[in-house]
């Protein structure tokens, strides 16, 4: 058993790592930005105000904060967000902008590696991958 999840995780590793590689592939060519900086400002423009904590994007980045804190130097020195008092971060015009552009592009891949996928085992997927998101078993200590 312990097996069989050990093989399943590796599994959903690899498919994140291609997936990852791709949207880095694309989303660098086309416009200019990771998939790490793609995610923080997608996360910023479904936030409240176009805000949020700097804590709140360490999970969704998979990262400490002192990388978190690394990689908004350069998206801050174009012009995409700005640091604000209290540790938040918030997105600017520009950001906004960038990311709505690079949506369609990131879609796209999406749509793509899906593509081949029929919809039960999407929908099964996306129940499997939703609750793995919340598991406390991968919360850090």
């Amino acid at each position: 058993m312990k097996t069989e999840a050990l093989d399943d995780c590796l599994r959903i590793s690899l498919a994140h790592a291609s997936l990852t590689l791709k949207l880095d592939d694309v989303l660098g060519t086309f416009h200019g930005l990771s998939l790490n900086d793609f995610i923080l400002l997608r996360l910023l423009s479904q936030a409240e105000g176009g805000r949020l904590p700097l804590a709140a994007l360490m999970r969704p980045l998979g990262v400490r904060m002192s990388a978190v804190l690394r990689q908004l130097a350069p998206l801050e020195k174009t012009g995409h967000l700005q640091r604000e008092p209290g540790r938040m971060v918030a997105l600017r015009p520009a950001g906004r902008a960038l990311m709505t552009e690079a949506a369609g592009s990131a879609a796209a891949v999406c749509a793509d590696a899906l593509a081949a996928v029929d919809g039960a085992a999407r929908g099964g997927a996306r129940t499997l991958l939703s609750q793995l998101c919340r598991s406390s078993a991968l919360e850090l200590t």
